[in-house]
């Protein structure tokens, strides 16, 4: 189960950090978006997992391909933004309780997708979102630091990869999630 959870949260971790590298860049202090990302990213897959477990029990085999094709898009999605000079970050306060709201949601929202396929492979809840929530506060901190110490090309490059690292682990996942819903069909 171990691998399981690993293996749905660490896309996730990758895209934590990319953002957060964006956000070093522009010398953010990293406490606040750190508490912000671990609290949104812990709380946001809830909904995808509950329709997850739903769907999951009423259509077994279905609901597992179709967790799996989720997966698929969100990593066709980060290999997108990878490949594209994204700004998406570059106005992000974390000034007043709007501005939090609204990034924590900016950077939560592949959470919420991904929560589908969580609750489909009747993944833990408890320790997917403390996982979740101790990889985003950590990628965070990480993300930040890295983004702060490097220039501005190097910053940019590192968040780059971590997209793409992001989505090809995103398709793998995915992947392995229709490949094992074929197989014991």
């Amino acid at each position: 189960m171990f691998f399981r959870v690993v293996a749905f949260v660490a896309p996730l971790t990758f895209d934590t950090l990319a953002v957060a590298i964006a956000l070093g860049l522009r010398r953010v202090s990293p406490w606040r978006p750190a508490m912000v990302f671990a609290i949104f990213e812990a709380v946001m897959p809830i909904f995808g997992i509950a329709v997850g477990r739903a769907v999951g029990e009423r259509f077994a085999q279905p609901s597992e391909i179709a967790g799996g094709v989720v997966l698929l898009l969100i990593g066709l999605h980060a290999l997108r933004e990878a490949m594209r000079d994204s700004a998406e970050f570059a106005h992000v306060s974390f000034g007043s309780a709007r501005t939090i709201a609204i990034a924590g949601l900016g950077v939560s929202m592949d959470e919420i997708a991904a929560g589908f396929p969580m609750g489909v492979a009747h993944l833990p809840v408890a320790a997917v979102l403390t996982t979740l929530a101790v990889q985003a506060f950590l990628m965070a901190l990480a993300g930040i630091y890295i983004g702060a110490r490097v220039g501005a090309m190097m910053g940019r490059l590192a968040e780059r990869y971590a997209h793409v690292i992001a989505g090809i682990a995103f398709c793998a996942v995915g992947a392995w999630l229709i490949a094992g819903a074929l197989k014991y069909n």
